[in-house]
């Protein structure tokens, strides 16, 4: 039947129509539910007056005493190495690639999430289920892409050895190239295109670069009061925000102590207002500290919040934190705008040599 495609080096014969291989034990199923007419054309019967299933048995015998076939249940299968083209007949599909094995996956919507947990297994610090937040100084075996994008195809769509395998899709240029007779306007269309490919691309690392003229247009009382465009200006977030990571735990050990004392600082503040500890004169008191407040009411502070609520206001808080004490670091080479006076210095260096003598105790606690 030429619907089928044998390949000798992989040992696999494709069916063109369907566009994936099938198995020696299915091709006479495959034959009748899929392709029952070609079946009975190519035996010269009308499948009207006759039984599809005796045909199709027939062709399939026919097929594998012609072919050398493997079996994907009992024998491995050869697959084409990354560098190779794709096979013409088989199904062509985009995916991404585990940048520390072979691991691969077809794009879809939860494609990144299915890979994210597969790499955490080639992690020297695995992150915890749910919502990840971003944290400093990761292990340098930790760094780089989890993924790099590929093109994609596998024999068998389900069973045994079904698995995607990466091949190597050629750039319109290099193909081009590659051919004997060659017009120069194909050669022309195909650098232009590549060269705007590279631009996009570069457009892409700009936008990384904060500018404040994007916020002229804007009506934002809170940046303006706050002038976070005017300071970031110019900046490339890409390196200013790791300032702003929770620190990790085992680079940055003192910083985690003073982020977990924030943590006890707001738990017991919550209490004190919950068990009516702190009138409502200083309630209103705290929640006014905006100097020019219009309002004549007075509101109390609110600490009726969902515990999720609590938990992003607290990271707030506490990457704040972190973003003041290593912007103090002589090491920040960051051209930011603020200065540090020398009793804020003090100041910070004095609540990390607390965290630190708190972490000595702990561990001398441990070791008694």
């Amino acid at each position: 039947m030429d619907i089928f495609a044998f390949y000798p080096q992989y040992q696999v014969l494709v069916c063109k129509r369907c566009a994936y291989a099938v198995a020696p034990k299915h091709l006479a199923s495959h034959i009748k539910t899929k392709h029952p007419h070609e079946a009975c054309h190519d035996a010269g019967l009308h499948p009207a007056h006759h039984r599809v299933g005796r045909l199709a048995l027939m062709l399939a015998k026919r097929l594998q005493t012609r072919h050398d076939l493997l079996d994907p249940a009992v024998s491995k299968i050869p697959v084409p190495l990354p560098t190779e083209r794709p096979l013409s007949d088989l199904k062509l599909y985009r995916g991404i690639q585990c940048s520390r094995c072979e691991y691969l996956l077809t794009k879809t919507k939860h494609t990144i999430v299915l890979m994210g947990k597969h790499f955490n297994q080639h992690r020297l610090l695995p992150r915890k289920p749910g919502r990840q937040s971003k944290i400093a100084d990761i292990p340098e075996a930790d760094k780089g892409p989890m993924f790099t994008d590929v093109y994609c195809q596998r024999f068998f769509t389900s069973g045994p050895q079904s698995s995607f395998f990466a091949v190597h899709v050629p750039t319109v240029v290099q193909e081009l190239k590659g051919q004997p007779q060659l017009r120069k306007a194909d050669l022309l269309r195909a650098i232009i295109n590549e060269q705007l490919d590279a631009s996009n691309g570069k457009q892409q690392v700009t936008a990384q670069t904060y500018t404040s003229q994007t916020t002229k247009t804007e009506v934002s009382p809170w940046l303006e009061l706050t002038r976070w465009p005017r300071f970031f200006d110019g900046l490339d977030m890409t390196e200013v925000a790791p300032l702003a990571y929770l620190p990790n735990p085992r680079t940055e050990p003192g910083l985690a102590a003073l982020g977990e004392s924030f943590d006890r600082i707001i738990e017991q503040a919550y209490l004190s207002i919950c068990e009516d500890r702190i009138s409502v004169f200083d309630q209103a008191k705290i929640n006014s500290f905006i100097s020019d407040r219009s309002s004549k009411q007075e509101r109390l502070i609110m600490v009726k919040l969902q515990k999720g609520t609590f938990r992003v206001y607290k990271g707030l808080w506490k990457r704040l934190l972190c973003f003041t004490y290593r912007t103090s670091l002589p090491s920040q080479k960051i051209p930011l705008l603020h200065r540090f006076t020398s009793n804020q210095l003090c100041a910070l260096d004095k609540a990390m040599t607390l965290a630190e003598e708190l972490l000595a105790l702990k561990g001398a606690g441990k070791d008694d």
